[in-house]
This record gives C-alpha cells, sequence and structure tokens, in this order.
C-alpha cells in the first residue's frame, strides 16, 4: 500500500515546482542584465583608458612646456 501524500507534501512539493519554474523563467532576464552589465564596464573601461591617455598627453605637454620655458629663461 502506498502511504499518501500529506498536505505538507504537497504543499513543499508544489513550492519547489513552483519555484524552478520561476528560475527558468527568469534566468533569460538574468542573461540579459549580466550582458548589459557586462556591456556598461567595457564603456567605462574604454572613458577610464581614454581619459588616462588624455591626462598623459596633457602631462608630456606640460612637461616640453616647462623644459621649453626653463631653457628660454635668461641665466
Amino acid at each position: 500500500m502506498v502511504p499518501r501524500m500529506g498536505f505538507l507534501d504537497k504543499l513543499f512539493g508544489r513550492t519547489k515546482d513552483t519555484a524552478g519554474d520561476v528560475a527558468d523563467k527568469a534566468e533569460p532576464m538574468v542573461d540579459k542584465a549580466q550582458d548589459a552589465a557586462g556591456d556598461a564596464w567595457d564603456k567605462a573601461s574604454d572613458v577610464v583608458d581614454d581619459t588616462t591617455d588624455k591626462l598623459g598627453d596633457t602631462k608630456d605637454e606640460t612637461t616640453d612646456a616647462t623644459h621649453d620655458a626653463g631653457s628660454s629663461a635668461p641665466s
């Protein structure tokens, strides 16, 4: 004889199935969110790299101007 499922067994069984269904439906949304976050990270990294390059160029120009001013100053 097979024992009948109790109320809690049915409740937990349904809850487990429902959670699995929700997880399956949420997976594409999670993938999209991860892709968007990755794209945002890449764009932010590009901005940082560009800014770093521009700051390096500005530093070089400032150093050159300082040297030029120092070499043309009367002694």
